[in-house]
């Protein structure tokens, strides 16, 4: 059960069946065929979970130019209620991860739906004190920063510091997101395994 601020907002504020039923297990999917995945997420809290993030309505506001990635968005996010705030999971889905998919797709998904929730957040009445962000993927493709093939994606935007993706984030299990300043977000990755009888990638995540 919901508190009754929560209640109120998701039967008043927010768009009908925005979020799925409460439950403590969820199968998040890309059902994309360029890469199935099926993430078997276990979480014993209270939560709120928004499936198909990216294929939701969002807000109307912000730029729709492809230069600064404002309206691309992660694949699911969950709400958890942690003590007396709530911790938010940013969910993206990928078949293989490399310097551009990194730098390009999955940091400005992160970025704008973490914006993103802390509005539906403001909507709910809840607090965030923690952000986690989770790659799923098979494959590593990070080669080309090691054979030079790309240096672009490797030079730095004027007055940041250089970050190397690999060494500097996703070995260290972070990521640095630029929205003025330097802002860190502690970022997971979920190895999946493709299923010989499906094709889907299929993995699990365990939130404590």
């Amino acid at each position: 059960m919901y508190s009754k601020r929560i209640q109120y907002a998701i039967d008043h504020f927010i768009m009908e069946q925005y979020f799925l039923p409460m439950s403590r297990q969820y199968h998040l999917r890309e059902e994309r065929e360029s890469g199935k995945s099926d993430l078997n997420v276990t979480i014993e809290n209270e939560n709120l979970c928004i499936y198909d993030f990216d294929d939701k309505k969002r807000c109307g506001f912000l730029r729709p130019d492809k230069k600064f990635g404002m309206q691309k968005s992660v694949d699911h996010i969950l709400f958890e209620k942690w003590s007396d705030d709530w911790r938010l999971h940013l969910i993206e889905m990928k078949s293989g991860v490399g310097c551009k998919t990194w730098q390009e797709s999955i940091k400005p998904k992160v970025r704008t739906s973490y914006f993103t929730a802390l509005a539906i957040a403001s909507f709910l009445g809840i607090r965030i004190s923690e952000v986690i962000a989770y790659t799923t993927y098979e494959e590593e493709r990070f080669g080309d920063i090691n054979n030079g093939t790309n240096p672009r994606m490797m030079m730095p935007s004027l007055g940041r510091p250089a970050r190397n993706p690999v060494t500097d984030e996703w070995e260290k299990n972070q990521m640095f997101l630029n929205v003025g300043e330097e802002m860190r977000i502690p970022h997971k990755r979920i190895r999946m395994v493709k299923n010989g009888m499906t094709g889907v990638l299929e993995g699990a995540l365990v939130i404590e």
